[in-house]
């Protein structure tokens, strides 16, 4: 069989404190299309799953968290799942398989393994009613449901050891009324803006990190001046040091001071650092994936950047996905955290505005953090992006911020 390209995205699965406990994998050939619906059948299915785990690698994509992967009938009755790890794969039955006699029998095979099962999309009937019994996590899409439903689901299922998991959960108010009727897991974006839109209690940086950044975003940067600044915070020169280390730029020795840093890897990579500083020394409790996702960006357009804007600095495309989500990360609105940096007025076009290439490239990764292949293939051609490149790069984003992460808390 001809050997596929495969596309990877992952959608963060939390739970009610809101850490990121799993990822589901979402899965698209290189047309675009489910694999389960190409022409090749199941057949297509198992090679594009075996490929992107075995190739990418479980621990990458996953995090060290469990992978929820959807299986249809055909592929869950062909005992796929042998090779992969139990204690890291929760297999989604897909909404359309009902309960027969082979389905019942290839649960029990599974559960025997040691396999956590999981029903996608229920809505209790009686077509999939004798499944529940396999099942460790019912997952409820809460834009396709009542209330109403969901009470009586759960109701009809107490007495079953289940947990009960809302995806599509979107908004903030969404997530309170999940927490509220007893769900266990939450699936969708909610964390992507503000608890609370308000113009008060703007995040307090320290106005010593201004007088840095001014320095730093001036026509005629001293280098010197720069250093004696951030030397002068023992906080933020440990900050900044530790990650620094951790760069590609500085592979056969430690450096020990700022001036040192900016010497060996420039004012430009200086400022995207210095920026991460500011937002993780903000103060504000976020979950951690707001970070990582912030992170995943800034790397993914930086490396792009590269690649296809030469012509431009890559700390422009980097800030921008660090910025992409600073609404999130200090819950404030956008335009009041802008309102003060000092920096490029393109970055600030796409983030406040929606306008300009920057933005199409913020619409570029986030479709694709998404899973939605279509419009990803629509805005590559547009700017003229090869999809292929794309992946590439956010593979590489993800293992990089992984590394920062570890970094930043002391993990690695």
């Amino acid at each position: 069989m001809e050997k596929m390209d495969v596309y990877v995205a992952r959608q963060p699965i939390f739970n009610r404190e809101e850490q990121t406990v799993a990822y589901e994998l979402l899965y698209r050939n290189k047309e675009g299309k489910h694999p389960g619906k190409s022409i090749n059948g199941d057949e297509a299915t198992i090679e594009v799953l075996s490929n992107s785990i075995l190739t990418i690698g479980v621990d990458q994509i996953s995090r060290g968290k469990k992978l929820y992967v959807n299986f249809t009938e055909n592929l869950l009755l062909q005992d796929f799942p042998i090779f992969l790890p139990s204690n890291k794969l929760v297999i989604e039955l897909l909404e359309q398989i009902e309960a027969n006699a082979e389905v019942e029998a290839a649960c029990q095979q599974l559960k025997a393994k040691g396999y956590t099962l999981a029903l996608d999309d229920f809505l209790l009937s009686d077509s999939n009613k004798e499944l529940i019994k396999y099942a460790d996590i019912i997952k409820v899409d809460f834009l396709d449901t009542t209330k109403a439903e969901r009470k009586r689901m759960k109701e009809e299922l107490a007495h079953f050891p289940l947990t009960w998991l809302a995806e599509k959960v979107e908004t903030r108010e969404q997530l309170q009324e999940a927490l509220d009727e007893g769900f266990d897991l939450f699936q969708g974006f909610f964390f992507a803006r503000p608890t609370i839109v308000s113009a008060k209690s703007i995040p307090q940086f320290s106005g010593h990190y201004f007088v840095i950044l001014d320095e730093m975003m001036g026509s005629e940067p001293d280098i010197l001046k720069i250093a004696h600044l951030i030397e002068s915070d023992l906080s933020l020169s440990y900050k900044l040091l530790k990650l620094l280390n951790r760069t590609a730029f500085i592979q056969r020795q430690k450096v020990k001071t700022i001036h040192q840093a900016i010497m060996l890897i420039g004012l430009e990579e200086l400022r995207k650092w210095f920026f991460f500083i500011m937002i993780s020394s903000s103060g504000s409790a976020c979950p951690e994936e707001v970070v990582h996702i912030s992170l995943v960006r800034a790397k993914t357009l930086e490396l792009l950047a590269l690649h296809h804007f030469r012509e431009e600095p890559p700390s422009l495309f980097f800030l921008l996905g660090m910025l992409s989500m600073i609404d999130a990360l200090i819950n404030q609105p956008m335009d009041k955290l802008l309102q003060d940096l000092p920096i490029d007025e393109r970055i600030k076009q796409a983030l406040l505005f929606e306008e300009g290439t920057l933005f199409q490239l913020l619409r570029l990764i986030t479709a694709a953090e998404r899973g939605h292949w279509g419009a990803v293939s629509e805005i590559s051609r547009t700017l003229q992006v090869e999809e292929s490149a794309l992946y590439t790069c956010y593979q590489n984003a993800l293992e990089w911020a992984d590394s920062m992460i570890k970094a930043e808390t002391g993990q690695g």
